[in-house]
């Protein structure tokens, strides 16, 4: 239930820009369509939901359509010369917060869904989930230890040519030195997720009223509470190394391949931009996070 937001299909726009004027005109019909693979959503439960859909996806294009665009805009400051790691902190600490404040619409948007479904809704999204499940852990747990590792490298890899194009060996050396000091937080966070998903639907066949499911959501979705003391020392040593990471890429980048992160983030930031709503105002990047005053919009 927790992919029927705004922030599943956000992070789909940004993993297929090519795409995103289209997706975005689409919103409405791909959430939907959404919901129904994930509880089966009924003909009068879409008809009662469709209004806060389209105003929810209304709210994004009047706020936080802006926080995106500035921060496509401040990536493309960041990566338009060598920055230091300010600039590498500032991108990773800006896509966290608008991530959050994108989490905050997902829990408008998802609990009146969630509080009115049936006992079959409720099996159906269990299975869903137990089936999304299996598909995780067999993507990022394979039992071998060697191929798991293989799988994660290329997974990283493949993630990063697919923006900066192919990588020099001194770059792939960077990778492979940044993967052996950044901990696979992969195990935590299936068993996160696992928990909580069994958190929920307990609480879905004991019939939880509004006010309790939207307080859980916002306990997993935003401020991803009842982490394992593991999941926090991994991401205590994750968050802080990936920056370290970043700033060694973006200083190693050739001027081939700024130009081409530079090409695909403006492009992104200009194709969801012709969606802002008249009169959008500007962002304060120091909104979005802590050390990002320097990068102005």
């Amino acid at each position: 239930m927790s992919r029927i937001t705004v922030v599943v299909f956000l992070s789909v726009l940004v993993f297929a820009c090519s795409r995103t004027q289209l997706a975005y005109s689409n919103a409405d019909w791909l959430l939907e369509y959404y919901a129904g693979q994930t509880i089966d959503i009924s003909a009068v439960q879409r008809e009662q939901w469709r209004p806060l859909l389209l105003a929810t996806l209304q709210q994004h294009r009047d706020n936080e359509l802006a926080y995106l665009v500035a921060y496509l805009e401040m990536a493309s400051q960041i990566i338009s010369e060598d920055h230091d790691a300010v600039g590498a902190a500032c991108l990773v600490d800006g896509a966290l917060q608008v991530s959050r404040r994108h989490a905050r619409l997902a829990v408008d948007l998802s609990v009146p869904l969630l509080v009115d479904l049936d006992r079959s809704q409720v099996e159906h999204l269990s299975d869903y989930m137990a089936k999304r499940q299996d598909r995780l852990v067999a993507r990022y747990l394979d039992p071998d230890p060697e191929l798991r590792e293989k799988a994660r490298r290329m997974r990283f890899n493949e993630r990063i040519e697919k923006w900066i194009g192919r990588m020099s060996p001194e770059q792939q050396y960077l990778v492979d030195e940044a993967l052996d000091r950044i901990p696979d937080i992969a195990p935590f966070w299936l068993a996160y997720r696992e928990q909580q998903t069994t958190g929920l639907l307990g609480m879905l066949e004991t019939d939880a009223d509004t006010e309790a499911l939207r307080q859980y959501l916002n306990s997993w979705w935003v401020e991803w509470d009842g982490r394992s003391d593991g999941y926090i020392r991994s991401w205590r040593i994750v968050k802080p190394e990936f920056v370290i990471f970043l700033e060694r890429l973006g200083v190693s980048l050739t001027p081939k391949q700024r130009k081409k992160l530079g090409k695909r983030l403006a492009t992104l930031r200009d194709n969801l931009a012709e969606f802002l709503s008249p009169g959008s105002l500007p962002v304060s990047l120091s909104t979005l996070a802590s050390g990002c005053e320097a990068y102005t919009v």
